[in-house]
């Protein structure tokens, strides 16, 4: 079916099926998606899901760049890369702006983004599935993204990773998530551990980049290895053991 290109439409399709399958209501007193745009970005329409592991991943964020000196609290330029239907904008950005920072968040699905613009506080706007993005040099305290580098090639990961160092300030920070070894481990099929280990970097499904039917596993070692030099790895958070938490690379934009 990737071959013949109806791998499209066919996955759109199941994706509508799954929407009115996992539909619920949820009120959390913020402006919530309509469940076909919920669906594309989390793989469920369930809106308490949706706020509750929002509001945890951008608590989770946010504690891990103060922890690196970046504190959300205080001016900041923070920049959501993928932001899909805001599900951690929806929390992130009415802080970032109410300490006197500027919030803005692109994604690849232009209807995404334009629900964020009509929704939330900040800037939105969509971006190609290669660079750049529509942003000046060096405008960037702190990016983060969610999920993001899991849907790309390696081609387009490494072309990603330089653009947003060239959007950061030397000093800024990015916070990535991605999908290690263990989480291939305890979450992934069972032939992608044994590739993943031999090769550094595996696709699975390599078709439709930029969804979600693509994804991309990497280790921790082709990550410092492609982020060197423009950016200082400190830290790598492990994936989830329990839990099926991505792993996340803490890295410094050089000077």
């Amino acid at each position: 079916m990737e071959a013949t290109g109806l791998i499209g439409p066919y996955y759109r399709m199941v994706e509508r099926r799954v929407a009115r399958a996992t539909f619920e209501l949820f009120d959390d007193g913020r402006p919530m998606p309509p469940p076909d745009l919920a669906m594309a970005v989390a793989g469920s329409a369930g809106q308490k899901w949706f706020s509750e592991q929002g509001q945890a991943d951008a608590g989770k964020f946010t504690r891990l760049a103060a922890a690196h000196g970046v504190v959300v609290e205080r001016p900041l330029d923070v920049l959501d890369f993928g932001c899909g239907c805001g599900r951690i904008a929806r929390w992130m950005a009415s802080d970032v702006v109410a300490a006197g920072g500027t919030f803005t968040g692109s994604d690849l699905n232009p209807k995404l983004a334009a629900w964020c613009a009509a929704n939330l506080p900040g800037r939105y706007f969509a971006n190609g599935l290669r660079p750049p993005l529509a942003l000046t040099d060096a405008a960037i305290d702190l990016v983060y993204a969610q999920s993001v580098l899991t849907h790309m090639t390696q081609a387009t990961a490494v072309a990603w990773l330089a653009e947003l160092r060239r959007v950061l300030r030397p000093g800024g920070l990015a916070l990535l998530t991605f999908m290690d070894d263990r989480y291939a481990e305890r979450w992934g099929p069972p032939d992608v551990l044994p590739k993943l280990r031999a090769e550094g970097f595996t696709v699975l499904n390599n078709a439709l980049e930029g969804s979600n039917y693509m994804s991309t596993w990497m280790t921790p070692a082709w990550f410092n290895r492609t982020a060197e030099p423009a950016f200082e790895v400190l830290a790598f958070v492990p994936s989830g053991a329990d839990t099926p938490e991505q792993a996340i690379a803490v890295l410094r934009a050089r000077g």
